[in-house]
């Protein structure tokens, strides 16, 4: 059996989480989970794009089992997970760590640092170059004001833009 890990990504939209996702993902032959996979995966079945915000917001909110369903799920093939998702409260962390000792593996919480300007700024420029898709600003002030920001017991890694990749990789093995 390879070295398995469970990379919890956290942080607010725009922080580059799927980025970095990605980059870990390739790197340590990983399985990337998240909502976004979720959503998008089941938006034309269920005809998500003609739903009233409000209900959108409860599915988005309600999938998070199913996210802890497929890291686990993951785990027990015998591969690596890149939890892609803001992971905003401590709860849903340790809910993720847990399934990690269960498995029998190690996991690492990865923080993504970024300044609120530049999670704007990257909005922003979102709305001109749409590579991903949009968050609404209220959303986005919503989770800023209850994201629960690792504490130093959670032992993260801090990424922040200002850290290439490679020279993090380092840092997380």
């Amino acid at each position: 059996m390879k070295n398995q890990t469970l990379f919890i990504l956290c942080g607010e939209a725009f922080s580059g989480k799927s980025t970095l996702a990605k980059q870990i993902a390739e790197r340590y032959d990983a399985k990337i989970v998240g909502r976004d996979e979720i959503y998008f995966a089941t938006e034309k079945i269920l005809s998500l794009e003609n739903t009233p915000d409000k209900d959108d917001d409860a599915l988005w909110r309600n999938l998070w089992p199913l996210v802890l369903q497929g890291v686990k799920n993951q785990l027990l093939l015998g591969n690596s997970v890149v939890v892609d998702d803001n992971s905003l409260f401590f709860k849903q962390r340790d809910e993720l760590r847990a399934i990690a000792q269960q498995v029998g593996i190690k996991s690492i919480l990865i923080y993504l640092d970024v300044p609120s300007k530049v999670l704007k700024e990257r909005k922003e420029q979102n709305k001109i170059s749409q590579a991903r898709h949009d968050v609404p600003s209220a959303w986005m002030d919503e989770d800023s004001g209850f994201f629960e920001r690792p504490a130093k017991a959670e032992e993260p890694i801090i990424y922040t833009p200002d850290i290439g990749f490679d020279v993090f990789a380092k840092h997380i093995m």
